[in-house]
C-alpha cells in the first residue's frame, strides 16, 4: 500500500483537508463534504489526534480515502507508528526539528508496516538542509509549514517559501501547509508539490465542498515539476 500512495502522489497533485478540530463530529461533518472528491486526502489534525486518538482515525478510516494522522511525532517514532497503524491510518508525521534517531526509527518500523512518513519542517530554520538529510534518513515526504502562532504573529504563509521549496522538491516529495487558500494556491502551482494542506479555509467555510471543489480545479490544471 506504501508504494502504491507514494505512486499516487507523484503522479497527481492533491489535496489534503485539515480537520484541525477536537470533536470528531464536526471532523466528520466536513470529512463527508470532501471525501468523494478526486485526489483528497483525510487528514486527523494534530488537536483531533489529541482528542480523539485511534477511535478518531478509524473513524475516518471509513471514508475511502488516503487518510494522515498528523502526530507530529518528537520521541519514540516507532511506538508512534503504532498509533498510525492502529487507526488504520496511511500516513504520520514525525517532527523535522528532532533527533536522526527520532525520525530513523520511524521510518524502521513504518516501513515494516506499510506506511508512509512525512517529515514536519515546522520550527526548522535550515528548511533546505535539513530537507536533504531527512530524505537520506528515509523519510518519503517533506512538509513546508508555516504554523498558525507564526502565521498571526509575522503575517507570513507558506507561499513565502518559493525558492526554498523548489529547492527541496529537487530531492523528493512535498507536502506545504500554513494559510494556504484558492487564493494563494496559483501561487505555488507550477512548483514541485505533491500534496497542498489546507485547513481553515475549508473547515471554517459555509460551503467547504465548494472551496474544496475550487482548489481541486486549481491544481487539476497543473502538473508537479520534474525533479
Amino acid at each position: 500500500m506504501r508504494s502504491e500512495i507514494l505512486e499516487r502522489l507523484k503522479q497527481a497533485k492533491h489535496l489534503q483537508v485539515a480537520l484541525d478540530f477536537i470533536d470528531i463530529n464536526d471532523a466528520l461533518k466536513v470529512a463527508r463534504e470532501v471525501a468523494d472528491l478526486r485526489n483528497v486526502i483525510i487528514e486527523a489534525g494534530t488537536p483531533l489526534v489529541k482528542a480523539e486518538g485511534i477511535r478518531g482515525l478509524l473513524k475516518l478510516r471509513e471514508f475511502n480515502n488516503i487518510v494522515l494522522a498528523d502526530t507530529k511525532t518528537a520521541d519514540a517514532g516507532d511506538v508512534e507508528v503504532e498509533i498510525a497503524l492502529r487507526g488504520k491510518s496511511n500516513i504520520m508525521t514525525v517532527l523535522g526539528a528532532m533527533d536522526d534517531s527520532t525520525v530513523e526509527s520511524a521510518v524502521k518500523r513504518a516501513r515494516e508496516v506499510g506506511i508512509v512518513v512525512q517529515a514536519d519542517l515546522i520550527g526548522v530554520k535550515n528548511t533546505v538542509e535539513r530537507a536533504k538529510e531527512l530524505f537520506g534518513l528515509g523519510v518519503d515526504i517533506v512538509g513546508f509549514h508555516i504554523g498558525l502562532d507564526v502565521q498571526k504573529k509575522r503575517g507570513v504563509t507558506v507561499a513565502d517559501l518559493k525558492e526554498e521549496i523548489r529547492e527541496a522538491g529537487k530531492y523528493g516529495l512535498i507536502s506545504v501547509a500554513g494559510g494556504l487558500s484558492p487564493k494563494t494556491i496559483p501561487e505555488l502551482a507550477e512548483l514541485p508539490i505533491s500534496i497542498y494542506v489546507v485547513g481553515g479555509a475549508i473547515t471554517r467555510s459555509s460551503t467547504p465542498r465548494k472551496v474544496a471543489e475550487e482548489i481541486i480545479k486549481i491544481l487539476s490544471t497543473s502538473t508537479i515539476a520534474t525533479r
